[in-house]
């Protein structure tokens, strides 16, 4: 079998033209003889427009793909989609929480993906696809593990091994003693011999009021912090763990500050908290991600609904995700952006004027929207407004927006309009 070797292209969003990352080690996974690929193959560099697109072309145009673990025939990248997973902390015993789930539950869902025709792909396979090296399935599912509790290993880590699932935790270095819930790092290496891979999540585990009140100090010193909790953890990792090119932001928090210097570490990706299946065209530093909860099985059941948010038209029915049907109403109250309607950019306000509707209860308002499912909205109950604004660049070019309420009476209303993304907008 020939030698194979990767070249990898990380866009850089906002940063100076000409860097290049050195790819991932390679997957002891067999891969497809006749796909060789050389370091010395002649790249162009993007230049700093933020169009994560243009990555997409700077690749080879052989492609490999792993034969193992996948259920269905790899597709053209554009056609692929991947569920990311987002796990904390597992139990048989203690209270269920947000962040805490019964260790039945976990297998369950484990069995639900074993049943069902979706490929567990592991993070160096998602990020060979998303930088194009690599075709995938597709359906794939990509299982990540927030924080470092020692639940993962004892309770989720013999499920992945039983069912031959590749895994990746997101670890904060001050949590790798042992002590309490914690893993040790000889834990962590153990894993790593049956699928386990690693990505940093901060040092300390910063929420977002921490994030906002060292920004409060200043520039200089919420650049320090950036380089505390995410720069230096990355070579710390690695030290202990071996090649660390992934970041996971706590709580979601992110911002352009964050997003420029991740490739100036070594980071190839980042992962938010927002649900939504990612596509072959997301940004790369601000990858959807699935938070499971084990409170809410909801969030499992749209993680697993693939019938929703893809660009690609569907090969049987030609459905268009974000499309609505043909006989759905419009709103009968002002919304923004207008119904079919193009707007300029990848960044849109999504907003909805209710003050015209009568008996309106403010307070069990909520908005979903193709491709990122419930979205934390704002809501003015004085001029009876919600609002919500996409976090990263939407490169999806049709979405669909549902609101919907209750009266007092306590009856359900529902809304939905649907409007197109300028994608040839290169810069917002």
């Amino acid at each position: 079998m020939r030698l194979l070797a990767y070249l990898m292209v990380m866009l850089l969003s906002h940063t100076a033209v000409g860097q290049i990352f050195d790819p991932p080690p390679l997957d002891p996974n067999p891969l497809l003889e006749g796909t060789l690929h050389t370091r010395g193959a002649p790249m162009v560099v993007p230049t700093d427009s933020g169009d994560t697109d243009s990555a997409d072309t700077l690749v080879p145009q052989n492609i490999a793909f792993s034969k193992q673990r996948f259920k269905t025939p790899a597709v053209a990248r554009e056609k692929t989609r991947v569920a990311v997973l987002g796990y904390h902390n597992f139990s048989e015993t203690k209270g269920v929480t947000r962040m805490l789930m019964r260790t039945s539950e976990l297998r369950s869902q484990m069995e639900r993906i074993r049943q069902s025709d979706y490929s567990v792909i592991s993070m160096q396979e998602f990020l060979e696809w998303r930088f194009g090296t690599r075709l995938l399935p597709e359906k794939c599912v990509l299982i990540t593990l927030d924080d470092g509790w020692r639940s993962v290993y004892t309770d989720a880590y013999p499920i992945f091994k039983e069912y031959g699932y590749p895994f990746h935790l997101f670890l904060y270095t001050s949590y790798l003693s042992g002590q309490g819930d914690s893993m040790t790092p000889d834990m962590i290496k153990e894993m790593q011999k049956d699928g386990a891979s690693v990505g940093s999540h901060s040092a300390t585990h910063p929420y977002p009021s921490d994030w906002k009140s060292v920004q409060n100090k200043g520039e200089e010193a919420y650049e320090a912090m950036i380089d505390k909790e995410i720069g230096a953890t990355r070579p710390q990792l690695e030290k202990m763990f071996g090649t660390v090119n992934t970041y996971c932001y706590p709580g979601g928090y992110n911002d352009a500050t964050m997003q420029k210097k991740l490739p100036e570490y070594g980071y190839a990706a980042a992962f938010t908290v927002l649900p939504g299946k990612v596509d072959s065209q997301e940004n790369p530093l601000c990858i959807d991600r699935y938070m499971i909860l084990g409170t809410d099985s909801s969030v499992f059941e749209d993680a697993m609904d693939f019938t929703t948010a893809s660009i690609s038209e569907g090969p049987a029915t030609g459905y268009t995700p974000g499309a609505l049907p043909r006989n759905t109403p419009r709103p009968t109250f002002q919304v923004t952006p207008a119904p079919d309607s193009t707007v300029p950019t990848t960044l849109p306000t999504i907003s909805a004027n209710l003050s015209n509707v009568p008996d309106i209860d403010m307070s069990t308002v909520s908005m979903r929207v193709s491709g990122f499912g419930y979205v934390p909205h704002k809501v003015n109950r004085t001029e009876r407004t919600v609002q919500w604004t996409a976090p990263c660049r939407i490169y999806m070019p049709l979405l669909s927006v549902h609101i919907s309420w209750k009266t007092t009476d306590g009856t359900t209303h529902r809304a939905a309009w649907s409007f197109f993304i300028d994608r040839t907008v290169t810069a917002d």
